[in-house]
């Protein structure tokens, strides 16, 4: 026997779950709701709907403004464990890494723009590495010197 339809409510924070990055089986265990209906809606185009897409803009700003706080308050919590040595340094990283992520996914920005530009930026350090070394290289040929040994010299 087929369950209830989903309220636009309940919808809308489906929605809102499914891009702070929940799994559609967690979202199905927060809803009280089967694995497979909360596939159906999130593949359909129910969220083209102007009262969904309104709430979830809702959900989103208060889930946003939420995650503020909530880093916030996670940050001076993290401070004092650590002061106290009751949390290790990972686990402070991995709480604020969550919280970071799922703010970012809310605003519509990627964390793989993070990664793309984390990316860049160690390219950039292995290319200035090499320039380094392809520098010092050219300076001891130039002394004479390659490869620690000597060369020929006119």
């Amino acid at each position: 026997m087929p369950g209830k339809k989903p309220t636009k409510k309940e919808l809308a924070r489906m929605k809102v779950m499914q891009e702070i990055g929940e799994s559609p089986t967690a979202i199905a265990r927060r809803l009280g709701r089967s694995h497979n209906t909360i596939l159906k809606y999130l593949r359909s185009e129910v969220f083209t709907d102007p009262d969904i897409s309104q709430m979830v803009a809702q959900i989103k700003e208060k889930e946003t403004a939420d995650l503020y706080l909530i880093g916030g308050k996670a940050r001076q919590r993290i401070h004092e464990l650590l002061d106290q040595g009751k949390m290790r340094p990972i686990e402070a990283v991995a709480t604020m890494d969550r919280a970071f992520q799922q703010r970012r996914l809310l605003e519509g920005q990627s964390t793989l723009n993070v990664n793309s530009l984390s990316a860049l930026v160690v390219g950039a350090a292995k290319d200035f590495a090499k320039m380094s070394q392809d520098g010092e290289k050219n300076v001891e040929a130039k002394d004479g010197k390659i490869n620690g040994s000597e060369g020929a010299k006119e």
